[in-house]
């Protein structure tokens, strides 16, 4: 649908049809949910929250029954939820994919790509895979019931970061953004405390500066693995989620780095902070590359833009601020960040039109030649 409303758009400005006609196109074409759609919709939502209502309610059970429970009941207790959360998964799980596999058995031989297809069913938001994102949270309360039990004396890291590495094969099993985000999240989380506990030890040398941008290259990293794998494996590595999730954070302390730096004449003072400066540019330039040629995509690039806008922005304050009066640098600072994010917001108009269009265009055009090629 959204294909066809960027080529009615098109043939709008073009002068092909009229804005009368495009709306009774729009009219026609459009495709409302209906009752079912929305019943599933509401059906799925219920679900998650409840099932992490469900995980959640048994942790307080614990934190309110402290004193009443034995050691022996807690445990008990945590392990059998989360065993029963894993043997309904791995029911609802075999059994999605059977049904699957059964309704499309007669399509194999046509369609080339259905196994591809009976992958991608079992992953993403299902109900065995909000079961298992349930038995997810568990696993951290169990780990938090152990510490707290036997005061081990870890450090809360260490909590997180084995959570993390006990969840990531439920992660990669199930293929759902959210138990990938959850995971992402608890390693962002471990490596922010490894930092503020051992403060003391890296001395000088680690300071609030470099951790983001150590925090910037693991979530780049992170960014563009699910990226690129999201091309190679149907439907385990699409995680929407933890797309939009890990590019927002990186971008965002980046920009706070650059403008730091920027304020604090860094670039002047250091070989390393100029070699920051450039890593910027560089990725501005590549992932501009990237998103708008090999991988089209608009949220990195308005990302990508608005950091830039931002940066410019912070820079403009450093130089009239420094030696004149603050006044008209106000005035223009803010015509400048109001047409350039005017700017930048209809190119991405644009771009988002063009991005929605070329396929529809090559796939005419395929058939076209396909069409002649078929007659001569």
């Amino acid at each position: 649908m959204s294909k066809i409303a960027s080529q009615v758009c098109n043939w709008v400005e073009q002068g092909h049809i009229t804005a009368e006609q495009a709306s009774t196109l729009y009219v026609q074409l459009a495709s409302r949910p209906n009752v079912s759609s929305w019943r599933g919709l509401i059906a799925h939502l219920l679900l998650w929250f409840g099932a992490l209502s469900a995980a959640c309610g048994l942790i307080f059970f614990f934190a309110y029954n402290w004193q009443s429970l034995g050691r022996f009941a807690k445990f008990a207790l945590i392990e059998v939820a989360i065993l029963l959360a894993i043997a309904v998964f791995a029911w609802l799980y075999y059994r999605t994919a059977h049904q699957f596999r059964s309704v499309h058995q007669a399509q194999t031989e046509a369609n080339a790509g259905n196994q591809a297809n009976t992958q991608s069913t079992v992953f993403g938001a299902t109900t065995a895979n909000t079961v298992l994102l349930t038995a997810s949270v568990l696993v951290g309360g169990l780990l938090a019931l152990v510490g707290q039990t036997y005061q081990t004396g870890a450090d809360p890291w260490q909590l997180f970061a084995l959570w993390a590495l006990l969840i990531l094969p439920f992660a990669w099993v199930a293929g759902f953004d959210a138990l990938w985000l959850l995971v992402v999240a608890l390693f962002n989380l471990s490596l922010g405390l490894i930092f503020d506990t051992f403060a003391h030890f890296w001395g000088d040398f680690w300071d609030e500066q470099r951790l983001l941008l150590i925090f910037i290259c693991l979530n780049l990293a992170i960014y563009y693995a699910f990226v690129f794998l999201d091309r190679k494996v149907a439907g385990r590595w699409h995680a929407p989620l933890v797309e939009y999730a890990t590019s927002m954070f990186a971008m965002g302390c980046f920009t706070l780095l650059i403008c730091w730096l920027i304020f604090d004449d860094a670039f002047n003072h250091g070989e390393l902070n100029s070699w920051i400066f450039c890593g910027y540019i560089a990725h501005l330039g590549l992932s501009f590359f990237v998103f708008r040629y090999v991988l089209p995509r608009i949220y990195p690039l308005a990302l990508g833009g608005f950091s830039l806008i931002a940066v410019g922005a912070a820079l403009l304050i450093k130089l009239m601020f420094e030696n004149s009066d603050p006044i008209g640098g106000f005035l223009f600072i803010g015509l400048y960040i109001i047409l350039a994010s005017s700017g930048l917001s209809m190119g991405l108009r644009k771009l988002n039109r063009l991005f929605k269009t070329s396929p529809a265009i090559l796939s005419t055009n395929k058939e076209t030649v396909g069409d002649t090629h078929g007659r001569k």
